[in-house]
Formats: C-alpha cells, sequence, structure tokens
C-alpha cells in the first residue's frame, strides 16, 4: 500500500526538489499543529500562534543544522562524543533563544494565561523539547531513506525480472517456431494435401505467439486451443505412427495463465518420446482444472539406449520452464519430474488466477 502511494506521489509531482520540499512542508505543518493543539484551548488563538511562531523560528534551525551539517560531519564520520557534545550545546542554545524570543513578546498581545505562563519560564524550559524533535527528525529522515532505498531495489529486481522474462520468451518463440517449420517441410514432401491444414493451424499459433503472448498472462482457453492446435500438428506429422492422446477436466473458462508456460512441457515429450528413429513411442497429456488450481500431466515413452543415443540434441527445454515458474509463479506451483527408463513423466501443479 505504501509502495503505490509513493509511486502516486512520484508519478502526480516528478520533479524530485518539488516532492522534497513539499514532504518537509507536510512535515511542519504536522509537527507545529501540535503544539498549536496544545495551547490555544488554553491561551487562546493570538497567543497560541505566537508561540507556534517562535516555535518555528527556533526549531527549524535546530533540526536543519544538526540533520544536515552536524550528522555527516560527524556522526557519519563516528566522531560519535564530539556529536553528542556539539548536539548538546546546539540544543542548549536552541532552548535559550526560545526562551528569549518569547520573553520579548509584548504582554500586551498575549492572554493571561499565556503570561502566566511566561512569568515562571527558564533558559533551560525547553530542553526536553529540543531533544524530542532531534531524534525523531533523524529517525524520520533515515527511515524514510532506507525505505525508498528498499522500495527503489525492490524496483530493480523487478525490472530484472522483466527482463529476464522478455529474454526467456525471446528464445522460445524462436525455438519453438523453428521446430514447427521443420515439421512443415517434412509435411509438404510426405503428403501436400495436408500441408493447407497444416499452414492454418500454424497462422492460428503465430497469431498466438506474436501478438497475444505480448501480455504477461493470457485467458487458459487460448493457451489450451494453441495445445490443441500443436497436437494436431504433431498427428499430422507422424500420421498417426505413434500414440498422442490428450484428456482434459474441468472448464477453463474464467481463468488466465502465462503464455506458452505449458508448451515447452509438450514439445519435450515429443522430443524425447517420438522420433523417426524410434521403433515405437507414445505421448499422453492430461490436464484437469479444479476451480483456481491445474494439474497438467504429461508422460512419454522412451527409446532404448541406441534409439537415445540417436535422438539426443542440445536444447533450451525444461531449463527455461524452470525459469520461467520461478520467476512467475514463486511459491505458487509444485512440479514433479520422473525420469524412468521406460518412461519420461512430468507433473505440474499450477495456482491460477481468475
Amino acid at each position: 500500500m505504501i509502495d503505490s502511494l509513493i509511486d502516486r506521489f512520484e508519478k502526480a509531482i516528478p520533479a524530485k526538489k518539488t516532492r522534497r520540499i513539499l514532504f518537509h512542508l507536510f512535515f511542519w505543518l504536522i509537527w507545529l499543529s501540535r503544539s498549536f493543539y496544545d495551547t490555544q484551548g488554553a491561551w487562546g488563538m493570538q497567543s497560541s500562534l505566537f508561540f507556534v511562531g517562535v516555535v518555528a523560528i527556533t526549531q527549524i534551525p535546530l533540526v536543519y543544522t544538526h540533520l544536515y551539517l552536524l550528522v555527516p560531519r560527524l556522526l557519519n564520520r563516528r566522531k560519535y562524543f564530539i556529536h553528542i557534545l556539539v548536539t548538546s550545546v546546539l540544543i542548549g542554545v536552541y532552548s535559550w533563544s526560545n526562551y528569549t524570543l518569547l520573553k520579548r513578546i509584548p504582554s500586551d498581545y498575549l492572554s493571561a494565561g499565556m503570561n502566566a505562563f511566561l512569568k515562571n519560564l527558564k533558559p533551560n524550559y525547553d530542553l526536553l523539547e529540543g531533544f524530542i524533535v532531534v531524534v525523531l527528525t533523524y529517525s524520520l529522515k533515515y527511515m524514510l531513506v532506507a525505505f525508498i532505498t528498499q522500495n527503489e531495489l525492490l524496483k530493480l529486481q523487478k525490472e530484472k525480472l522483466q527482463l529476464e522474462l522478455k529474454a526467456l520468451k525471446s528464445q522460445i518463440n524462436p525455438h519453438f517456431f523453428f521446430n514447427t517449420l521443420n515439421n512443415l517441410y517434412s509435411l509438404t514432401l510426405k503428403n501436400s494435401r495436408q500441408s493447407s491444414e497444416v499452414v492454418l493451424k500454424l497462422s492460428d499459433m503465430m497469431r498466438y505467439v506474436l501478438y497475444e503472448c505480448n501480455e504477461d498472462k493470457v485467458p487458459l482457453t487460448k493457451e489450451i486451443s494453441f495445445i490443441k492446435n500443436y497436437l494436431e500438428l504433431e498427428r499430422l506429422r507422424f500420421n498417426d505412427s505413434y500414440e498422442i492422446s490428450f484428456s482434459m477436466q474441468g472448464e477453463p473458462d474464467h481463468q488466465i495463465i502465462a503464455p506458452m508456460m505449458l508448451v515447452e512441457f509438450i514439445e519435450n515429450s515429443f522430443k524425447h518420446g517420438l522420433n523417426r528413429h524410434f521403433s515405437s513411442g507414445w505421448v499422453k497429456l492430461e490436464i484437469k482444472i479444479e476451480k483456481e488450481n491445474l494439474f497438467f500431466t504429461i508422460a512419454n515413452s522412451r527409446g532404448t539406449d541406441e534409439e537415445e543415443k540417436e535422438k539426443k540434441k542440445n536444447g533450451i527445454g525444461l531449463i527455461n520452464i524452470k525459469k520461467r515458474l520461478s520467476l512467475i509463479y514463486p511459491d505458487q506451483y509444485a512440479l514433479e519430474i520422473a525420469d524412468n527408463p521406460d518412461l519420461f513423466r512430468v507433473h505440474l501443479h499450477l495456482a491460477l488466477q481468475t
């Protein structure tokens, strides 16, 4: 909440110097209002304004001398004893100045209550007030500095995450379409009647990736539609030579998901589960949606040792998807990977948003 208020304040007043002046004015308005509130009821409006005026004239130099002269030159340089000594003298000067100015106000301008107060006044009467305002302003200043610094670091971290996500997306999309175009090429060589259907599906997929995937989150229905097109392309490519199954339970109508979040798992299964060199193979995909939870399971067959050696390739694959999950869904997912001799299975539980 505080972060959003600061962001709004910075957007409303872009000039840093202006924001700083307004913040200081706001502090003094609140702080001096306290003195006015405490004295106005007993002394009346005019006497209270005289008193607050004297407090402002004496406390403002006290505060800024301490914050911008003594703190950087003594306290920040670890000259603690000298800092305490000089600050004590400064507070004493403040109290004496406050006392002197109040005594110089003509009694005719003041109420009976304030005149009675001034009769018993001593030069050291405001030492505690001076100490309080020095400690308070120092604490507020450096608490604010620490908060702003932390806020800036969080912004930098957020920008870094966004840059990393963009970099990961730039890896995913060309990688995926490179493979898909290879699939299209093989289809055109094998069966030209199916190539037009592939071009249409590929066009829908490219539209999704190039235009809709620019958003941080997309409707889950569009992600599933993309997956269905992907599976159809693979069925056409392999000409039903291998078992490719897909089942879905639940309604995805109101959920949203990070785009291309599931496709890497599917592509990885086809890379390692089905191949021209394999004598047999299968890929099974299941998606289950329960309220705001998505359960995604994909499994694929494994080839023999010789087939696996033939199939090995370098790829981005699972490395990217793990990075994206940790960046976009921290503490909102559970990923299980089973790498067995006869099958490879991935199970993902993802907390979705509506």
